[in-house]
């Protein structure tokens, strides 16, 4: 399929457009919104379908109304993809499909399925995948090598599951002698919500994306916070595909979908955290064991490359059924 794609962030770009073109398709990334530039689109790429997801930054109410007015001027079958499911369902997505009229919705959380067909619109479930071909295994990075990162912003002010996985994960680390570092927004900040604060050095600030390969492939051991019991977080499976040891939050998902023990690691407590840290820092074998363990179940399992191709044939079936669907 020809696709335009409203990815406006790294991480989307690089995951689910990369994916995309891997399988075959042919994206043309929207680098902004505006109605000469999205009209000159659809004129010299003539797209199969519009594509956006998550909470872009591009997604404020001038850019919704206008993508969605030239959408239908020119018949262009729109899919959005709900990654913030189901977090942010009430407070984003529902509002955002309802303004825009996406004609297919990719949600990855099961529960808000009946949701969106209550809406009246047309949905499949969709988990947030990684993409193997950009996260793999890279040389260390003298700037990067430590015992023990977290790339993730704080996002402390959220009353979830995220606290606590903060708390049995990172927090226990920052009187330790373990070289930790914390890569994002907010760790500065920790004490005013936890009353602790990370050594000075902990905190690295700001990570692109596109950098992140690099972090992995020179941790010892990559964190992974959990927002929630139920979801899985993307840099989850980001880490997996990495071909780097992770360690996460004991949720019932992660139970579901990966393998403890056996393709990542877990902790339930502070105390389980710094026990388990403890051992794979002196246990080089079993940490590699299992990391390779997690790139393989990545790459067979939770990648876009796999989970994408049944959703895009459904689609696919849905567009020959308007006669627009191009095949080139």
């Amino acid at each position: 399929m020809k696709i335009i794609g409203l990815f406006g962030l790294d991480i989307f770009r690089y995951s689910l457009g990369w994916a995309l073109e891997s399988l075959g398709h042919r994206v043309y990334y929207l680098n902004e919104v505006s109605r000469e530039l999205l009209e000159d689109a659809i004129q010299m790429f003539q797209p199969d379908i519009y594509m956006d997801m998550g909470w872009d930054y591009h997604h404020y109410p001038s850019n919704n109304e206008l993508v969605r007015d030239v959408l239908r001027e020119h018949g262009i079958y729109h899919v959005y993809f709900a990654e913030e499911d189901s977090l942010h369902f009430e407070n984003w997505s529902k509002h955002y499909t309802q303004l825009v009229s996406p004609q297919f919705v990719l949600t990855r959380s099961r529960p808000c399925i009946p949701l969106y067909e209550e809406l009246g619109f047309k949905v499949n479930y969709l988990d947030v995948g990684c993409n193997p071909e950009f996260h793999r295994a890279v040389s260390p990075d003298p700037d990067f090598i430590c015992d023990v990162s977290v790339v993730a912003n704080g996002q402390f002010g959220f009353e979830i599951f995220r606290r606590k996985s903060i708390k049995d994960l990172v927090l226990p680390l920052f009187n330790q002698s373990f070289r930790t570092e914390l890569w994002g927004r907010q760790w500065d900040e920790a004490y005013q919500h936890f009353g602790v604060s990370p050594q000075p050095y902990m905190v690295r600030g700001l990570l692109p994306f596109h950098k992140t390969p690099k972090v992995y492939s020179s941790t010892k051991i990559n964190l992974s916070i959990q927002s929630m019991d139920e979801q899985i977080s993307n840099r989850t499976y980001d880490i997996m595909a990495n071909g780097s040891f992770l360690l996460t939050s004991n949720t019932s998902a992660v139970r579901d979908i990966l393998q403890p023990g056996v393709n990542c690691e877990v902790s339930d407590s502070p105390e389980e955290t710094l026990e388990k840290v403890s051992f794979y820092l002196a246990n080089e074998d079993a940490r590699q064991r299992i990391a390779s363990a997690g790139r393989i179940h990545a790459m067979e399992h939770l990648s876009y490359q796999r989970t994408l191709p049944p959703l895009l044939s459904q689609i696919e079936q849905d567009l020959k059924a308007t006669g627009r669907y191009s095949n080139v």
